[in-house]
């Protein structure tokens, strides 16, 4: 079993560096938390981190994956290891909620208790619903998919995807649980000197919806977290200097959790050793506080 993973894994990393896709080096948006407040989050240079209430820090062995998800219930607790082509239980067996991470694609667990996840490959572009027994469907099929950069799920079961274009468009789109596709929001980021390298101003990644429908984007290109509401307004709640850029976003009673990382000299994009994460908050009253820088030394 953990053999067919690896060759699988190792297969699909081979396939979308030759696709020319964004490069798997580039550090990972998989962040969580928890009911009891407990923050995990994924180092694709090291494996996963978990910073109890206490803010005491942990190291969990794990893949270097860039996307985790949390399952809540735990039906995904009693599966394997690593269990269909693309996914991890960071976990112990058995314990709820779950922490899960994918090797290949943005995903998430919605509240139905199952996986879906953006199958963004040119030729099968798609969303793929997965029950805890292994059983996959299509929930909606279309080329857009394939420039899907974060997952997430809303509070009446819809799907909340970002999708960057080429043309440096980024679109916050609602998927229903019947396959209706609609458009939230769309917008084009601003040109600046001090913009990540590799990136268009308006790139975003993870991205998290409220109990009350707003969503709350981390866009990479321009190193800020937006918040949309249900209208499709558009205002930014947080903007961060250089060389600190937003990838991942969680939400907890109000607060917002963010991952950032470092930026890296381009010689050293593809090092993944070299990307340094740290996590942030934005309390309800809009401080902003660091939680964790990690260290490689």
């Amino acid at each position: 079993m953990r053999t067919l993973f690896v060759i699988r894994t190792f297969l699909s990393l081979m396939l979308t560096i030759l696709s020319g896709t964004i490069a798997t080096a580039h550090p990972g948006s998989g962040i969580v938390v928890d009911k009891y407040g407990q923050v995990y989050f994924t180092d694709t240079g090291k494996g996963v981190w978990k910073i109890d209430k206490q803010g005491k820090l942990t190291y969990l062995p794990a893949s270097r994956f860039h996307w985790m998800a949390i399952d809540e219930v735990g039906n995904f607790s009693e599966s394997q290891k690593n269990f269909g082509d693309y996914f991890e239980r960071v976990t112990m067996k058995s314990v709820k909620p779950s922490i899960i991470m994918c090797s290949d694609f943005p995903f998430t667990v919605n509240l139905d208790g199952n996986i879906y996840y953006a199958d963004t490959r040119p030729s099968s572009a798609r969303i793929i619903r997965r029950t805890p027994d292994g059983k996959e469907t299509v929930l909606a099929s279309d080329k857009i998919f394939e420039f899907i950069s974060g997952i997430c799920t809303g509070p009446d079961s819809s799907l909340y995807i970002t999708e960057a274009s080429k043309a440096g468009e980024n679109t916050i789109r609602k998927i229903t649980m019947d396959g209706k596709i609609s458009i939230l929001a769309t917008f084009v980021g601003k040109e600046g000197k001090d913009l990540p390298s590799g990136t268009v101003p308006s790139y975003c990644r993870g991205l998290a919806v409220d109990s009350t429908g707003v969503v709350f984007v981390a866009v990479t290109g321009s190193r800020s977290i937006l918040k949309i509401t249900p209208q499709g307004k558009v205002t930014t709640i947080l903007q961060e200097p250089s060389p600190w850029t937003t990838t991942g976003i969680a939400l907890f009673h109000g607060e917002v959790y963010v991952l950032e990382w470092h930026d890296v000299a381009p010689s050293l994009q593809e090092v993944r050793e070299a990307w340094i994460p740290r996590i942030r908050k934005i309390g309800k009253d809009g401080r902003v506080t660091t939680l964790v820088t990690i260290s490689r030394n």
